[in-house]
């Protein structure tokens, strides 16, 4: 028998906790109650429980002090969080110390079930208690599973499409599905929340999606399987035909709590879209794509609801006169290696689109790819380089933006990021036969040289190192080459009592007639001028 301790600072509680709970049937038997912090530590190190229920908020200890100190006692013990807030910073603590169910007031019997049935397999499994038959179980249930998850992840990412079309027996035999002839449809969840980006949460809230379907579910469908890629949550439905209402309305309410528990985490949102029903496998492609159109529509339309029926139809920005302009614009912004006519290209392609009458989210999402992979494209035509997995990124970020705003805001921060660097380093790139041009003259201005020369070391042609060095430096090779040489001449002219034949020979020059007169045009002075007043 598993050992389980309840602590809640309302007396009440507890004691529904007791009676809500089939504990025979669970394997648990409950060791002891606690009305605080305190004592419930004291239980807990008296007798290593192996389950702890705990309110989050008591006297003497709340909850997550006691799960902290609770796990240094007993390293094994489990613990379910029940609480009436919805605090985040008291979510992320639970599930950073890794508590296995957060569960918000008022109990549900399902729910609090649900969560120890889940603790009381790890337990067994940890323990190795599983007999050999139950071993061969869990091992037959993994295999048919994975057949099942493979099938559904087929169909997300549109592979052996031509699967669908085999009879509805072949399916259930090879995939291991209770098929019935009748309904068909895909649904899908979609979180959006800059938090779920932390796996520990992803896991967490996706737990809490697998366990509500089950209970939600139930009874109403002939089978179903869900898969997640990421936040969103892919559910292959088949039903009855007169089950059609109430799978719609458990949909809805599986959308409900999701929303609820998800007020834990900072910034939560969730929408839910229900694909057209289908008759038959084959129908479930389209009933997938409808689904997914009905989920972008959040862009436009707003999070938090459930979408369904057929979706309208839409137009093409991207073969608009709009685009074509846009395109012009962006492609010319980034040869400019500046950020700002990037960023105002982006700001009026945000501006038209958003303007546009009947704007569909499909639309604006892929509106922003298409950004996207034109700055992409263009930066590869340029041939400047950008930072790795940027693409990758970019797009798992884009499918998180809940709003068309927060989407172009992302697009815009995301892509003038980006090319802010990758302009520098080509910057700095470019110049780089400019620095290696200067430090050459800076250790050769003593010797007789030429732009020609210095072009060999820069591995540039003549005409273009001159023009690049005119860009840089405001001067040409010569100006330039006179500067560091006259700069040498005014410290030989003040720190040392050389000649100004001896000097005008150390710098670079033969001539000194023609020394003298360019000293003298460079400073404004005669070199002995120069000497007496400045020595």
């Amino acid at each position: 028998m598993l050992k389980v301790l309840i602590a809640d600072d309302e007396k009440k509680v507890c004691q529904l906790i007791e009676k809500l709970v089939c504990w025979q049937e669970l394997g648990m038997q409950i060791i002891a109650t606690a009305e605080n912090g305190i004592d419930a530590l004291e239980r807990i190190r008296e007798h290593h429980p192996d389950i702890v229920i705990t309110d989050i908020r008591m006297p003497g200890y709340d909850g997550l002090d006691l799960i902290r100190l609770g796990k240094e006692a007993s390293p094994r013990t489990e613990f379910i969080i029940i609480s009436g807030y919805r605090h985040f910073e008291y979510a992320q603590s639970a599930i950073r110390y890794g508590v296995n169910a957060y569960i918000l007031k008022p109990i549900k019997k399902e729910e609090l079930t649900g969560a120890l049935k889940k603790l009381g397999s790890k337990f067994r499994e940890k323990d190795q208690q599983l007999t050999y038959e139950e071993q061969i179980r869990l091992t037959l249930k993994t295999d048919e599973e994975t057949l099942r998850q493979a099938f559904l992840s087929d169909l997300v990412y549109r592979r052996n499409k031509s699967r669908l079309a085999c009879p509805l027996g072949q399916i259930r035999h090879e995939f291991h599905f209770s098929f019935s002839p009748g309904c068909f449809a895909m649904a899908i969840l979609k979180m959006d929340c800059r938090v779920l980006d932390n796996k520990e949460n992803l896991h967490f809230m996706s737990d809490k999606a697998s366990s509500i379907l089950e209970r939600l579910l139930a009874g109403f469908v002939c089978e179903y399987e869900v898969t997640n890629i990421g936040s969103t949550f892919y559910l292959l439905l088949n039903f009855q035909e007169e089950q059609k209402g109430n799978v719609r309305r458990q949909l809805k309410a599986f959308l409900d709590e999701i929303r609820i528990q998800g007020d834990i985490l900072e910034g939560f949102c969730a929408t839910m879209s229900l694909g057209t029903i289908c008759h038959e496998p084959a129908g479930l492609d389209a009933s997938l794509k409808n689904a997914r159109l009905w989920i972008e529509e959040r862009l436009v339309a707003g999070t938090g609801k459930l979408y369904e029926g057929e979706f309208p139809q839409y137009g093409s920005f991207a073969e608009s006169p709009l685009f074509l302009e846009f395109n012009k614009k962006m492609t010319q912004a980034l040869e400019t290696l500046e950020v700002s006519p990037v960023r105002q290209a982006l700001m009026e392609l945000k501006r038209d689109l958003l303007s546009r009458p009947g704007v569909t989210g499909h639309e604006i999402l892929q509106m922003a790819k298409e950004a996207c992979n034109l700055y992409l494209f263009s930066m590869r035509n340029f041939q400047i380089p950008i930072e790795e997995g940027f693409p990758e990124s970019f797009l798992t970020g884009a499918d998180n933006c809940p709003s068309s705003e927060e989407l172009f805001h992302y697009l815009i921060r995301s892509i003038t990021s980006s090319y802010e660097k990758a302009a520098a380093l080509k910057r700095q790139d470019e110049n780089r036969p400019v620095r290696m041009a200067k430090r050459y003259v800076a250790d050769h201005y003593q010797e007789p040289l030429t732009l020609e020369q210095v072009s060999l070391v820069a591995g540039l042609s003549p005409a273009y190192l001159s023009t690049v060095f005119k860009k840089d430096t405001g001067m040409t090779f010569l100006e330039y080459l006179s500067k560091i040489r006259m700069d040498a001449a005014k410290r030989l002219l003040k720190e040392t009592n050389r000649t100004i034949a001896d000097i005008c020979g150390l710098v670079g020059y033969n001539d000194v007639r023609h020394f003298t007169k360019t000293f003298t045009k460079y400073s404004g002075l005669k070199p002995n001028e120069y000497r007496k007043l400045y020595s």
